[in-house]
């Protein structure tokens, strides 16, 4: 805080999810996991094998990734309307994400259905989302802020990967918003751990 003054930003917005190239990198990185597990899961099955079938096993894997990935858009483009509502507040401890109502909405369906339905991939799948509706990172662990001016986007990155991507809906919040981060990031590189 400069000046006893206190340093708070909190805005709402609609997050595009179709058109977001941040969205996609993270749903590739998200598939990518899988991909090399049971790709390796595959190979190693199959080079016990006599006569493989690496086109097949190879196609199997193609089917289920993009089933994955159509599923996403179906979902961003049906349930969501390609928005997802969002609440961002930045303060002098750290920043922090709350989803909106049609996210916790959809999270909660699933959780239902997932337990009516006995899917434990579908129960599983709700339980991670409903536990990435309110993310947050303190200004101390934030070891790389990357502002994205084009798309109004900052992402805050802790020691190893990205935490927190903040989406501003205009250029005078994302000015402000980037303006407190790099303060408070600053301010902690110079105080003392």
């Amino acid at each position: 805080m400069a000046n006893g003054e206190e340093r708070a930003l909190e805005w709402r917005v609609a997050i595009p999810l179709l058109d977001n190239p941040f969205i996609w990198i993270d749903l590739i990185k998200a598939l990518a996991v899988p991909l090399v597990v049971f790709g390796g899961i595959i190979v190693f099955v199959l080079s016990g094998d006599d006569r493989p079938d690496w086109g097949g096993a190879l196609k199997a894997l193609a089917i289920a990734i993009g089933v994955v990935a159509a599923l996403f858009v179906f979902a961003a483009a049906v349930v969501f309307r390609n928005r997802l509502e969002a609440r961002f507040v930045l303060n002098e401890k750290g920043a922090a994400y709350e989803s909106g109502c049609a996210a916790r909405a959809a999270q909660k369906a699933g959780l239902v259905v997932g337990a009516l339905s006995g899917s434990p991939l579908l129960l599983g799948g709700s339980l991670v989302a409903s536990s990435m509706n309110a993310v947050g990172i303190r200004w101390r662990d934030v070891r790389k802020a990357t502002p994205f001016r084009r798309w109004r986007t900052i992402t805050l990155s802790n020691s190893w990967r990205p935490v927190l991507r903040l989406y501003c809906p205009d250029d005078q919040i994302y000015e402000a918003a980037w303006r407190l981060v790099t303060e408070s990031t600053a301010a902690r590189k110079a105080s003392p751990l």
